[in-house]
């Protein structure tokens, strides 16, 4: 999605989560199209992290910081985290703070495409990152 919207792989991105079940394979595929994927855990040393560890709020907390300052916002899920988040976003920047949420209904219908997902056929693509744009 983030790349049918334009983002290349130069672009930083910071993923919000707890740990990440099988994540070396899960999120190999997103790590491959944007190398410079971070998470509180590759940002900050064990040391550093030492003082949140037995308290998910606070990691939580250091999440909410960063997604808060980012230029660009994309939820996912829905609850109460991307909800307050992008209020507060809404608040700090007149209105006016870049938050992406997608319709997943439609986008699930477009990554269901098997020439969007093997083989990246230049027409198909060419396709998809319009059917994004229009979502």
């Amino acid at each position: 999605m983030l790349r049918g919207m334009g983002f290349d792989n130069t672009t930083l991105v910071y993923v919000a989560a707890g740990k990440i079940y099988k994540e070396q394979k899960y999120m190999a595929p997103l790590k491959q199209m944007f190398p410079r994927l971070l998470t509180k855990y590759t940002l900050a040393t064990p040391e550093e992290l030492a003082q949140f560890k037995r308290h998910s709020s606070r990691l939580a907390a250091l999440d909410y910081t960063i997604c808060l300052h980012s230029e660009a916002f994309v939820t996912t899920q829905g609850g109460n985290f991307p909800h307050f988040l992008m209020g507060h976003r809404r608040y700090m920047y007149g209105g006016h703070a870049k938050t992406i949420k997608p319709e997943k209904r439609k986008l699930v219908v477009l990554f269901d495409n098997s020439n969007v997902r093997y083989g990246f056929d230049y027409l198909y693509w060419l396709v998809f990152i319009f059917e994004v744009v229009l979502l």
